[in-house]
C-alpha cells in the first residue's frame, strides 16, 4: 500500500546583486539539506563536522534539481524555513534578502520507493561515539555484537527510535534488506 508524501518543487529567489554561484546560495542548500566540513589541521589530522538542516532527520527523495519529496511529518519544518529561513546549519540572525516560492502537491509513494528514501536516512545520521562521528547504525551493530554502558545503548536506541517511528518505515521496512537489519539489530538492542 502506498504511503502519503508531499512533492515539494522550490525556487529560492535572491537579489540581482547575488549569483547562483555565491556561497549565499550554498548556505540556503546546506541549511536545507544539511552538509558535512571537513577540516585538515596543518598537523596531518582531519575532522569531519556534520552540520544538520532543516531535512536531516528525515527520509526524502531528490527526483530533480529543486525538488524533494518528502513525508507529511517533515511539510510544516519545511515551510517554516521557507517562510523564515530558521535551521540548525546556520544560526542567521535574520532571514536575509532572499525567498523561496515553492508547489506543492500530495503524492502517493511506492513503499521500494519510500524505503530507499530510509536507507539514504540512514547513512546520513551520525552519533558522538568515542570522541569521534560514527554512523548510527554501524554504532548500534557494534554495540550489539560488543555491548555497552546501558545509558549509551538508551541514547542510541533513542536516537534509532527516530527513524522506527517515521511515518513510512512500519509500511516500508519489508522492502528493504538493510531496513530489516536496521529493525533487528534495534529490537534485540532492546531486549
Amino acid at each position: 500500500m502506498p504511503v502519503d508524501a508531499y512533492f515539494i518543487q522550490y525556487k529560492f529567489i535572491l537579489p540581482k546583486s547575488v549569483s547562483h554561484s555565491s556561497y549565499t546560495y550554498q548556505k540556503l542548500f546546506r541549511a536545507l539539506y544539511g552538509y558535512t566540513q571537513a577540516v585538515h589541521k596543518s598537523s596531518g589530522k582531519s575532522y569531519k563536522y556534520h552540520r544538520k538542516g532543516v531535512l536531516s532527520e528525515y527520509p526524502f527523495l531528490r527526483p530533480a534539481k529543486n525538488t524533494v519529496i518528502i513525508p507529511p511529518s517533515a511539510l510544516q519544518k519545511l515551510i517554516n524555513f521557507f517562510n523564515t529561513g530558521s535551521n540548525p546549519a546556520h544560526k542567521w540572525l535574520r532571514k536575509g534578502e532572499w525567498k523561496a516560492v515553492y508547489y506543492m502537491n500530495e503524492k502517493k509513494l511506492k513503499e521500494n520507493v519510500a524505503a530507499r528514501a530510509l536507507e539514504n536516512l540512514l547513512n546520513r545520521l551520525w552519533v558522538n561515539a568515542e570522541g569521534e562521528k560514527r554512523l548510527l547504525f554501524d554504532e548500534l551493530r557494534r554495540v550489539a555484537n560488543e555491548g555497552a554502558d546501558p545509558n549509551y545503548k538508551a541514547m542510541l536506541l533513542s536516537e534509532a527510535k527516530k527513524v522506527l517511528n517515521s511515518e513510512w518505515f512500519n509500511k516500508c521496512y519489508v522492502y528493504s534488506k538493510t531496513l530489516e537489519k536496521f529493525k533487528e539489530v534495534c529490537d534485540s538492542l532492546r531486549r
